[in-house]
This record gives structure tokens, C-alpha cells and sequence, in this order.
């Protein structure tokens, strides 16, 4: 296992402005909570009853709920998205093509000549090289996949491949509502893993960036509520950003170069057969590979942090769901838990995971995609700790030299300026600012 890159000239994240270390990647709960180890106390520092540790691990567990399910489970498609990048797979909420984007062209001439032969393009002409389109798919979790969907998904669009960045956790809690419903709410989903194991002509991969940490929206909104209250901003690039989602997509990529490298191991092998990659709302684990695959090919920084952003009007009403579990599940709860009021010599007990009141634009923020979050990744941890994405490649995923230009070349085709994908607008939404509510 390489090394990993020295910390000179990192980001200074954190509470006490330390650098990362990506031997003990960044948790998001690791500046205000103890060690496993250590004995739970309440506010005057008395050690915490059986019972009290009880109902303490019990308000944790209910923090980890399941991923709150749509109400339209046939997940209509949302009304405004360009199409293209979005495609409409039925049952899949935020599906999109990660191609069409303008990018450098191949290294050397022979990968340009292969690159116009196998997009069908001409002569060199007024030709364009992007982002292969056609080859690299994204979406949220796919468990109300449809007959129709899968037909579309596998016969129309050539999907062989679907990788679930998800973890074991989040499955599982899922496999449960899966096995409750039944097929009119899961149609191909099996009712014993809640997975897409049986679709016949795709192969699902277990791909976890964590085994067993939750890292879907609303366990997320959890993990970063104290962090995302006031958003950091750079004065030298002029935008607005959330240290605490940084953070987390700092930890997303070093916790996931194994799945991530089993993804880009893939697209080198098998350059022509298309693939699915999705975590739960297709926004945080995914967002992170998808930016890479973009600088990977050379697409311009604001049009990977505008096609992040577009999970945002991607998810349609499944996003004011999301919204609402996290309002919902006390993360504002103002020192109500364990009892408030209490009189000034016997103080309400403080309980691991208490969170300041957070509002409904706050909740917003916090499950959104807003591009200055990207702006900041890319900048601060992808340029200035992990190096590059070449060098990521080589010394986290094993990749070597030849290997990695052979796969920035397969992944460019050059195409009518016509078929380009373009930053568009959409009603009610900005990359920047989110989806107007």
C-alpha cells in the first residue's frame, strides 16, 4: 500500500486547525464526542446509569433511521430537468448521464483518432472531445426499480454493471421496508437483501466506501448539523461553502479509494461497456467519484461543481422528504432531551449527539448539493492534500503510470459540437444557492 501524500500545504480543517491525517480520516462527530471508550457523564460530570446509557444508544439508534421512501413510489419524473444529462429510468429518482461535458482532449494522436472513430465523428473538423457520453451513469438508490426500468436500463441504455457505493447498514434497514411492501412498492427488489440481485442482464457490485458507517442524506445532516450552521468563505476564490461537508467528503474520499478503484478498474478493462454507479440519494458518495472522473478528463472545475449541484432539482419531492425527516427527528430539540427546565442545582442532563435547533432552510442546506461545497473539495482536498486525481489513482487505487493515461483516453470521445451538454438553467434553482422552497 503506497503512502500516503505528505500534509504540507494542506487545507487547516477542524475546530483547532489541524490538519487531516489520512491515516485517521476525519469523523464527523470526532471534535464533540468521546472516545468509545470512555464513560458516559451528564452535565455535572456523574457517570450515567445503565438505564440513562440505554436510552442514550436508543436516541442514537433513532438518529440512524432508514432512508424516508417516497410517497409517488412509481418516482415521477420532475418537471424542468434537461434532458440531457437526466433520463428518465422509471423507479430511479436522480438519474443522469455523467457525460456530454466538454473536456482536454486525449494524450496522445492515436487516442485521438480512436476517440473520433468510436464516437461515430469524422475528420478533425469542428469536433469537440467530452466526457463519453453513454458510458457513466448515476442515480440514488434504485430499490423501486420497475419492469420498465429495467428494460430501459439494461436494453436501451446497455447497463451491465451496477455498483452500491451504500453501506451494509443502510442496506439492511432497507431490506426490512422492502420485505414489509412487497412488489407493489418494490417490484424487483429482493425482499431478502432489499437489493437489485435478480434483474436479469445486470450485475449488482457490493462496492461500500464504509462497511458500516451511515453515510446516507439523513445520517449525514446528523454527522454534520453542528458543522454546516454558518458557512466558511474564501476570500481569495469568493464563494461560500460548509466546512463540515469537506470534512466528509475528505473522509468519503480516502475511506472510499477501494471502491472507487474497483469502479476506474472497470472503465480501463471494460472501456466500452457501460456502468451504473449510486449510494442513496446519488449525491455525497457518488457526487465525490463523479467530480474525479470529470477532473480525470479535464472538465472545467464549474461545470463539474454545477453538474454536483443538480441532485439538488434531481431528487424532485424525494429531496422535501429528506427535508422533513431531518426537521423531524430532533436534531432542534433546544436541550429537550433528557428533560429540560430542570431547576439551577439539578441542570438537565446533556446527551451525547444533543444539536443546536436547526431550522427548515438549515435542513435544506445541510441534504442539498450546492456547488461552493464541490468548489471547496476540489480546491482544498483534492488539489491540495490528495495532490491530483492522477495522483490519487496511483498512490490509493494502484494504478500505474500507463495505466491511468490509458484510462483518461478511453473515457474522452470527440462529438459534434451539437451534442455538447451545456450548463443550462433550471426554474427555481441555482447550483449555488439550491432549489428555491
Amino acid at each position: 500500500m503506497a503512502n500516503p501524500p505528505s500534509s504540507s500545504g494542506s487545507p487547516q480543517l477542524g475546530t483547532n486547525n489541524e490538519v487531516p491525517n489520512p491515516d485517521q480520516p476525519y469523523q464527523p462527530f470526532m471534535d464533540v464526542r468521546p472516545p468509545t471508550t470512555a464513560g458516559l457523564s451528564d452535565a455535572n460530570g456523574s457517570p450515567l446509569t445503565e438505564r440513562e446509557i440505554e436510552e442514550v444508544e436508543k436516541r442514537e439508534r433513532e438518529d440512524r433511521q432508514a432512508t424516508p421512501e417516497p410517497e409517488d413510489f412509481n418516482i415521477s419524473f420532475p418537471q424542468d430537468l434537461p434532458t440531457p444529462p437526466f433520463l428518465h429510468v422509471q423507479g430511479v429518482p436522480n438519474f443522469r448521464d455523467l457525460g456530454g461535458y466538454e473536456c482536454k482532449p486525449p494524450s496522445s494522436g492515436a487516442a485521438a483518432a480512436a476517440a473520433r472513430s468510436s464516437s461515430g465523428s469524422g475528420g478533425d473538423g469542428d469536433g469537440v472531445y467530452v466526457l463519453r457520453k453513454g458510458l457513466l451513469f448515476r442515480c440514488a438508490h434504485p430499490t423501486h426499480l420497475t419492469q420498465s426500468g429495467a428494460d430501459y436500463l439494461v436494453n436501451t441504455l446497455g447497463v451491465k454493471d451496477m455498483y452500491d457505493l451504500r453501506s451494509q447498514p443502510e442496506i439492511n434497514r432497507l431490506a426490512a421496508t422492502v420485505a414489509e411492501s412487497g412488489k407493489a412498492v418494490y417490484p424487483l427488489a429482493d425482499p431478502r437483501t432489499g437489493c437489485l440481485d435478480s434483474v436479469p442482464g445486470l450485475t449488482r457490485h457490493f462496492t461500500p466506501v464504509y462497511q458500516s458507517e451511515d453515510y446516507g442524506p439523513v445520517a449525514l445532516a446528523t454527522k454534520l448539523a453542528w458543522y454546516t450552521a454558518e458557512h466558511a468563505h474564501d476570500e481569495d476564490a469568493g464563494f461560500a461553502y460548509s466546512e463540515g461537508f469537506v470534512k466528509a467528503y475528505r473522509d468519503i474520499a480516502v475511506h472510499g479509494a477501494s471502491a472507487y478503484g474497483e469502479m476506474f478498474r472497470h472503465l480501463l478493462e471494460k472501456p466500452t461497456t457501460p456502468l451504473v454507479f449510486h449510494c442513496t440519494a446519488g449525491k455525497d458518495r457518488t457526487g465525490v467519484f463523479g467530480a474525479m472522473i470529470g477532473r480525470l478528463v479535464g472538465v472545467p472545475d464549474e461545470v463539474i461543481c454545477w453538474e454536483y449541484a443538480l441532485t439538488e432539482p434531481g431528487l424532485g419531492h424525494w429531496r422535501k422528504e429528506f427535508i422533513d425527516r431531518i426537521c423531524s427527528q430532533g436534531m432542534g430539540s433546544g436541550g429537550g432531551r433528557g428533560g429540560g427546565g430542570g431547576k439551577q442545582h439539578n441542570p438537565p442532563r446533556i446527551w451525547p449527539g444533543d444539536k443546536p435547533q436547526i431550522t427548515r432552510e438549515a435542513a435544506a442546506r445541510i441534504c442539498g448539493s450546492r456547488a461552493g461545497n464541490m468548489r471547496a473539495f476540489l480546491r482544498l482536498v483534492l488539489d491540495r492534500e490528495l495532490g491530483s486525481v492522477e495522483q490519487y489513482l496511483s498512490e490509493r487505487c494502484g494504478f500505474s503510470e500507463i495505466e491511468i493515461v490509458k484510462l483518461r483516453d478511453s473515457l474522452i470521445a470527440k462529438v459534434s459540437p451539437t451534442d455538447v451538454v451545456k450548463q443550462c438553467e433550471i426554474k427555481g434553482w441555482t447550483a449555488d444557492g439550491g432549489v428555491e422552497d
